[in-house]
């Protein structure tokens, strides 16, 4: 069975968010106003006919102004509508959605309240809380990729379980939390099956290039020795991600004019925004991609100096962009 993931998949929006088309919301109308003046004074309605034909008559702008305020309550209602559904969710919303899991945004940094200004806290992102969204539901599955991974997501948020029967009839549950949490500095991570019986669990940091400290392999080690976490079967091993540095050099030609600077900013911090993407294990960065944002920046010709060649990563593996330049030119 395949499942959908955030940042691995794209879903198209649902049907019930899609905004009718202008001129057929247009056409309509003008029926609808021809019709209903035709049932009450059919003379005016055949004047009415011709006179909504003429683009210039205000009574035809005004139907097309409120044709054009009609869709933009559309995409008002349909961006709420959207609000409710995980994949699209931000912010409290999101929020919402995460707690019907039982779950929380993870704190990156706690920050100062007490200094001046205040210092706000860091949470983690959309797409890491959306992502922990969708695997939650896996945890029961002991065992399988989707735990393991969950396990390195969530690590820390889960208590020693112990259970004693010291008394005849009596049965106490002792849940007890280990007070240093790594899970805030845990960005992807996986557990994959090398051999019978043997898993490698691989862990990419936030911290850096993603090389995670000996601090957080320890405490994923000690996570995974508890017995509620690791299955009796597997002998689990912890590694850090291999890091595959990488850099991105574009020369971009776009038409004459004043906005080159423009351009060069935009394009290095789409590009930017989309090897953030990549920094995951088994990312892939793909040159098609690059052309792409680039021309969204605005760029009319394009030359990809670096990378030439996609960049293909395993599960143990992480790609790292090092450095973003972009040199625009103008045709």
């Amino acid at each position: 069975m395949s499942m959908l993931i955030p940042g691995q998949n794209q879903l198209a929006p649902p049907a019930m968010v899609a905004v009718d088309e202008f001129e057929l919301l247009l056409a309509e109308f003008k029926a609808f106003v021809v019709g209903y003046v035709a049932e009450r004074s059919p003379h005016n309605a055949a004047k009415l006919k011709v006179s909504l034909e003429n683009q210039s008559e205000l009574l035809t702008l005004a139907l097309e102004a409120f044709c054009v305020r009609l869709q933009t309550h559309e995409r008002k209602y349909n961006a709420r509508i959207q609000q409710m559904l995980a994949w699209w969710a931000t912010g409290s919303n999101l929020d919402a959605r995460l707690a019907d899991m039982g779950l929380e945004r993870q704190v990156l940094d706690a920050g100062d309240p007490a200094a001046f200004p205040p210092v706000p806290p860091i949470l983690e992102s959309d797409d890491d809380a959306r992502l922990r969204y969708y695997l939650a539901p896996h945890a029961p599955a002991a065992g399988s990729r989707m735990q393991y991974r969950r396990e390195v997501f969530t690590l820390g948020e889960r208590p020693v379980v112990k259970v004693q029967s010291a008394t005849p009839g009596v049965v106490t549950v002792v849940y007890t939390f280990d007070p240093d949490g790594y899970a805030a500095q845990v960005k992807d991570g996986n557990g994959r099956r090398t051999a019978p019986g043997e898993v490698m669990v691989t862990v990419l940091s936030r911290e850096g290039n993603g090389q995670p400290s000996t601090a957080l392999l320890d405490g994923v080690r000690r996570h995974f020795a508890r017995p509620d976490v690791r299955p009796e079967t597997d002998r689990v091993s912890v590694q850090g991600a291999q890091i595959l540095p990488y850099k991105i050099r574009v020369v971009a030609k776009i038409n004459a004019g004043p906005d080159s600077g423009l351009t060069q900013v935009a394009a290095e911090q789409l590009l930017q925004t989309y090897a953030e993407s990549c920094h995951r294990l088994e990312g892939r960065v793909d040159p098609s991609w690059i052309d792409y944002t680039i021309h969204t920046a605005g760029a009319v010709q394009l030359e990809i100096l670096e990378p030439l060649e996609p960049i293909i990563t395993t599960a143990f593996q992480a790609p790292y962009c090092t450095d973003v330049e972009v040199e625009v030119r103008t045709l």
